[in-house]
């Protein structure tokens, strides 16, 4: 499916583009670009703003568009139309990290957001086509396409640094590499995750369920696991049981 094709992201991207033959404002960011670029079916549709939290939450308003304002704080509104829901993120720059958490400030630049995300596949922005004729309809300043296509899990930073910055990474590499990887895991980052296994089940309660979902959601995940003793083991820690929660074929 393609994006052209859903009309409530369109009516978001539309509204979050006024002035759209000057300036892009706005672009699809995440798992929706990766669904594109791989053609496969399009989920979770996330957008990347210049545009202030609250700069949003007036175009939404003035459009009566319900949404939900909890993370303004970290740039975070969701919009949603026809029951469906947009997560649309501030551009932002991540200071003094904790390993969850950073302090942040709001930007324009659409390179500073990116240098703050993970993996290169996951910094890549997306405008409809025909929004501006010499735009290209890609931003991609990491070549997160070429390694999507390739299956390479690169992070955008030292692995070690950016796992440090936020432990969640830890989860969320394994699962891009399960999803996308046609390569062996780069022994030393595994090292890395599994002696700061301690870090990682420290997460939040909520965090480490939300990540558990989208991981038990990929297809063969059991079998996947068993060809990896140390990376079983390890989801056994963060997750106790976590071998009986999967059903034997997913």
């Amino acid at each position: 499916m393609n994006l052209n094709k859903i009309p409530e992201a369109l009516e978001i991207f539309k509204l979050l583009n006024p002035n759209m033959e000057k300036v892009i404002s706005t672009r699809f960011v995440g798992g929706c670009v990766r669904d594109i670029i791989l053609k496969q079916d399009i989920n979770d549709i996330d957008l990347a703003t210049t545009f202030l939290p609250n700069e949003v939450v007036k175009i939404l308003k003035n459009k009566n568009i319900e949404f939900i304002d909890v993370a303004a704080h970290f740039g975070v509104i969701t919009a949603i139309v026809n029951s469906m829901k947009f997560e649309i993120t501030t551009l932002r720059k991540d200071l003094l990290p904790d390993g969850r958490y950073a302090k942040i400030i709001f930007t324009d630049n659409w390179e500073v957001d990116a240098r703050r995300r993970d993996f290169t596949m996951n910094a890549i922005y997306y405008s409809v086509n025909g929004v501006k004729k010499n735009e290209n309809t890609f931003f991609d300043p990491f070549n997160g396409k070429e390694d999507l296509i390739n299956g390479k899990i690169n992070f955008i930073s030292d692995p070690e640094i950016s796992i440090k910055e936020d432990y969640v990474r830890a989860l969320r590499y394994f699962r891009f590499f399960f999803l996308y990887s046609k390569y062996d895991h780069d022994p030393q980052v595994l090292n890395f995750i599994f002696n700061n296994k301690e870090h990682v089940k420290k997460l939040s309660n909520n965090r480490l369920e939300k990540e558990l979902r989208k991981i038990m959601s990929i297809k063969n995940i059991k079998n996947i696991l068993k060809q990896n003793k140390s990376t079983e083991n390890f989801f056994n820690y963060i997750y106790p049981g976590f071998d009986k929660l999967i059903p034997n074929t997913n």
